[in-house]
């Protein structure tokens, strides 16, 4: 039997070791798998959950993945909300593997880019499928 201890010291190794942490809001959900497999540790949001629960239970000092920025934006600097804009994009990409996984690869290098895991202000980058990222501070 493995003494809790032990369970502790795995989880918080495996959180140390990963690159960052995403929420991915509902309407992505299907980006979860290939950006965990891409070493993102990913906190998911109850299917139904409302907007003002997320951004309170989940959001402060963290980026959350979403197709409907709007429902963030006016929270996003009093809550250090980071947002990663998916919307323009034309379609999610469905693939399961993180290396060729369209969307996950956009978004990894967005968070590169623009140093994201750094950032503690209101922020959104919106990804384009032809084009560069667009990052904007969001401020009240």
């Amino acid at each position: 039997m493995i003494k809790s201890t032990s369970i502790k010291n795995v989880v918080k190794n495996v959180l140390a070791m990963a690159r960052g942490t995403l929420v991915i809001d509902e309407c992505v959900q299907e980006l979860a798998k290939p950006l965990s497999a891409s070493n993102i540790h990913i906190i998911t949001t109850k299917p139904g959950e409302k907007d003002e629960q997320i951004i309170e239970r989940l959001l402060p000092n963290r980026i959350i993945v979403t197709k409907n920025p709007d429902d963030f934006k006016g929270h996003a600097s009093s809550y250090d909300i980071g947002i990663i804009d998916v919307s323009k994009l034309k379609f999610l990409d469905p693939n399961p593997s993180p290396t060729k996984n369209k969307t996950v690869q956009s978004i990894s290098n967005a968070i590169i880019e623009f140093s994201l895991w750094s950032k503690r202000h209101g922020f959104i980058i919106t990804l384009y499928d032809n084009k560069k990222p667009v990052f904007k501070e969001l401020t009240e």
